[in-house]
């Protein structure tokens, strides 16, 4: 054989590995509907871009979402299109609505939105850096982060009440607890709580990367999850009161149940990748659920039934023992977290630039 076969051999064992190694991680692995007919898909809109964030959801039944191509989209509850705002960069954190109605959103191209309810502009605050994180407002004040580690407070104005710089990028979503007592992250891995003036209370360091957003109890208690597996539980004072292992890289946010149980996401990567749906009282696990691809962050529905997204395209759902109840496939990579109606419609959007509203039955 000579140099110019062996040469061709060599590049199509490498082609056809990178195809193989390719198509593990972009093809969904195989999966089926389970009881599917106890949900049906009422409608979809379709936007211009992926949809990772979270659909919010106004008095009025109108769905928010913002998408990849910029556009903030408003929607009736019957799927037709009530108007969008087409902003200046790429949006992928989840609209807040304030007590006024209006909507606050930040871009990739870092500057932070207000929006009135009917679409009109209202104001526009710059920073130095893409925005990922989903307001918190309390108070008529206004909490952000960005991606250049800066926790920003502003008014109902957009005016700049204080800012507070941290060492790596912000990407969770501030929780204003009680006393108005603002709890955060960064990417660090370092967990926040400061005083409604902006001045640090305590700064806690897990000492590992972290993905998601902290969650905070009815007590008080914080719960945060980091890359290695390792949840957390700090008291009011960042004391730490538990922590345990749950594998995988831990994100998004924890959600607590009124009886006090903290459901948590992992993924776990490789060429099949999946996750687990963990349940956790006081340190220690209750059960899980294995995923077939990355689930989203749940929420928490009627009864105790937990709703998520999974990255090879399927909306699930959990009873309070981790059973799963159904599945139901909508596309491919259902990211964002859903939200769910007054009327048992769940809202979630999807990287196939899709926004599906899907009615239980």
């Amino acid at each position: 054989m000579n140099s110019k076969k062996i040469s061709w051999w060599f590049l199509w064992s490498v082609i056809l590995v990178g195809i193989i190694v390719i198509g593990r991680f972009l093809i969904p692995s195989p999966g089926k509907n389970v009881n599917s007919t106890s949900s049906i898909v009422r409608w979809t809109y379709k936007t211009e871009g992926h949809i990772l964030a979270s659909p919010a959801l106004g008095n009025d039944g109108t769905i928010y979402v913002g998408s990849y191509d910029g556009k903030m989209y408003a929607i009736n509850p019957d799927g037709k299109l009530k108007w969008n705002f087409t902003s200046g960069g790429q949006i992928f954190s989840g609209a807040s609505i304030g007590e006024n109605g209006n909507l606050y959103f930040g871009t990739n191209n870092g500057y932070f939105y207000a929006v009135g309810k009917d679409g009109h502009f209202i104001w526009k605050f710059k920073t130095d850096d893409s925005i990922n994180s989903t307001a918190a407002i309390s108070n008529s004040v206004i909490y952000f982060g960005n991606n250049s580690g800066t926790l920003y407070a502003l008014d109902q104005n957009g005016k700049l009440i204080w800012e507070y710089k941290t060492n790596a990028p912000i990407r969770s979503n501030p929780v204003v607890g009680e006393n108005g007592t603002v709890y955060f992250s960064n990417v660090a891995g370092n967990v926040y709580a400061l005083e409604k003036d902006g001045k640090l209370i305590w700064e806690y360091k897990s000492g590992s990367m972290l993905d998601g957003s902290v969650g905070v109890g009815n007590d008080g208690t914080i719960y945060f999850g980091t890359e290695n597996g390792e949840f957390y539980a700090l008291d009011k004072s960042g004391k730490l009161l538990w922590t345990i292992n749950i594998g995988g890289n831990v994100n998004g946010t924890p959600i607590i149940s009124q009886e006090g149980t903290v459901y948590a996401i992992t993924d776990q990567s490789g060429f099949n990748p999946t996750g687990y749906v963990c349940a956790i009282s006081n340190g220690h696990m209750n059960w899980f659920y294995k995923t077939d691809g990355f689930p989203t962050t749940v929420s928490l529905g009627k009864n105790g039934i937990l709703y998520f997204g999974t990255q090879n395209g399927y909306l699930c759902a959990l009873d309070t023992s981790g059973t799963l109840l159904w599945q139901y496939k909508l596309g491919s990579f259902v990211n964002s977290v859903p939200a769910l109606g007054n009327d048992d419609t769940i809202y979630i959007g999807s990287l196939n630039d899709y926004l599906y509203a899907v009615k239980i039955y």
